[in-house]
C-alpha cells in the first residue's frame, strides 16, 4: 500500500468559478460609466478585476497545492504580523482613513486591508488552539479564556479604526466554532451576550457606527443624506422585478447608486436579472456553504475540520453581511460581495480561502501496488 493525495472537490472548485464569472459579467456591465466619468476610461474597472482575478487564482492554485497543516507553524507568526498591520493603519500618512475609518494601509506602491490577513489568521489559529485543547475547550479558564484573550488584540484594533462589520464576521465565525468544539451552551451564551454588550458600548463610542445604526432603523428620515445608498438601492432591486431589466439595462449604474460596481454590486444583480438571478446567487452561495461544511465533515485531522468550517464561514457569511446591509435587514457595514463585488484585497484573499478549503479536500487515499 502507498499513500497519494487525492483530486480536489472539483464542485467546490465549480461554484467559485460561477460566483467569480457572475462577477466579471456584472462589472462588465455596471462598471464603464463610473470608469468614463472618473477616470475617462470605460474599461478602467474591469481591466484592474481582471489583474486582482489572475493574482487570486495565483493564490488559490498554491494554496490548493500547498499542505495545509503548513499553516500551524504560521499561526503564531502571522497573527502577529496581522496584528502589526492593522495597527499601522492607525498611524497617520500610513493609514488611508475613508468616510470615518481607517481600514487601508499605504505602502506606497499599494493599497491594502490588513484584516484579510488577519482574519485568516484568527481562523487558523482558532483551528489550532482548537485541535490542541480537545475536551479541555469546555474549561473556561483553559480553554475559551486564552483564546478570546488573544484575538482581542486585533479585535479592539478593528473596533478603534473601526471596521465593525468585520468584527462580526470573525469573531462570528469564531463562536460557531466554538459551539462545533463542544462549549457548554451557559459559556457559550455567556459569551454571546459579552460579545453583544461590548458591541453596543463600541457603536455608542463612535457616532460614525451610531449614525449607520440610526439609518438602519429609519431610513427614509434623511434619503438624500445618510440613506441615500440604501434608499437607491430599494429602487434598483424594485425596478428589477421578477424577470430583470436585462443585462446592461440598469438605470441606477448611471451615478444614482454610489459603489454599484462594489458593495452594492447585488442591487444591480437584482435591477438586471430580476429576483429570478438574485435567488438563483443567493442560492448558489447555500451550495458553497453546503460543499464546504461537507469538506469539513470529511476531513482527517480535527485542525483540518475547524479549519475547513472557519473558512467557509468566512466566505459565506461576508456574503450574507453583504446582501443583508443591500436589502436593509441589516446595517450598511462596507463589505464587499464574495467573488462578485469589484475585486481588491478581499477578492484575492477570497480566493486563497477557497484554494486551503480545496486543499483539505484532497483527503491522502491509500492506493494499492502490485505484489
Amino acid at each position: 500500500m502507498k499513500i497519494k493525495v487525492g483530486k480536489p472537490d472539483w464542485v467546490f472548485l465549480g461554484i467559485i468559478i460561477t460566483l467569480v464569472s457572475l462577477g466579471i459579467i456584472m462589472i462588465f456591465s455596471t462598471s464603464p460609466t463610473m470608469g468614463m466619468s472618473n477616470f475617462n476610461d470605460g474599461y478602467y474597472f474591469i481591466k484592474r478585476h481582471f489583474a486582482y482575478l489572475i493574482i487570486g487564482f495565483m493564490g488559490l492554485f498554491f494554496a490548493m497545492k500547498l499542505p495545509h497543516q503548513q499553516y500551524k507553524k504560521m499561526a503564531m507568526p502571522g497573527l502577529v504580523i496581522s496584528i502589526i498591520l492593522l495597527a499601522m493603519t492607525l498611524v497617520p500618512h500610513l493609514g488611508v482613513r475613508i468616510n470615518g475609518a481607517s481600514r487601508w494601509l499605504n505602502l506606497g506602491f499599494i493599497r491594502i486591508q490588513p484584516v484579510e490577513f488577519a482574519k485568516f489568521f484568527m481562523i487558523v489559529f482558532a483551528a489550532m488552539y482548537l485541535e490542541n485543547k480537545g475536551k479541555n475547550v469546555v474549561r473556561f479558564f483553559k480553554g475559551m479564556f486564552p483564546l478570546f484573550m488573544m484575538l482581542a488584540i486585533p479585535v479592539l484594533i478593528l473596533a478603534k479604526q473601526p471596521d465593525f462589520g468585520n468584527i462580526i464576521l470573525t469573531m462570528g465565525t469564531v463562536m460557531v466554532l466554538l459551539f462545533m468544539s463542544g462549549t457548554r451552551i451557559v459559556q457559550f451564551c455567556t459569551l454571546l451576550g459579552t460579545a453583544f454588550s461590548l458591541g453596543v458600548v463600541n457603536i455608542l463610542l463612535h457616532p460614525y457606527q451610531m449614525k449607520r445604526i440610526e439609518t438602519f432603523l429609519s431610513p427614509w428620515d434623511d434619503p438624500l443624506g445618510q440613506s441615500y445608498h440604501v434608499i437607491q438601492s430599494f429602487i434598483a432591486i424594485g425596478s428589477g422585478g421578477f424577470w430583470g431589466l436585462g443585462l446592461g439595462q440598469s438605470k441606477l449604474k448611471f451615478t444614482y447608486l454610489p459603489l454599484h460596481y462594489a458593495d452594492f454590486i447585488f442591487s444591480i444583480v437584482c435591477e438586471e436579472g430580476g429576483f429570478l438571478l438574485g435567488t438563483s446567487v443567493l442560492l448558489i452561495f447555500a451550495f458553497l456553504f453546503y460543499r464546504g461544511c461537507k469538506i469539513a465533515q470529511e476531513a482527517v485531522t480535527p485542525f483540518s475540520f475547524y479549519l475547513a468550517n472557519g473558512l467557509t464561514m468566512l466566505l459565506v457569511i461576508q456574503a450574507v453581511i453583504n446582501v443583508g446591509s443591500v436589502i436593509g435587514v441589516l446595517p450598511v457595514t462596507g463589505i464587499p460581495l464574495t467573488f462578485i463585488s469589484f475585486g481588491g484585497t478581499a477578492l484575492i484573499t477570497s480566493l486563497f480561502y477557497s484554494g486551503v478549503i480545496l486543499n483539505i479536500s484532497r483527503k491522502k487515499v491509500r492506493e494499492k501496488t502490485a505484489e
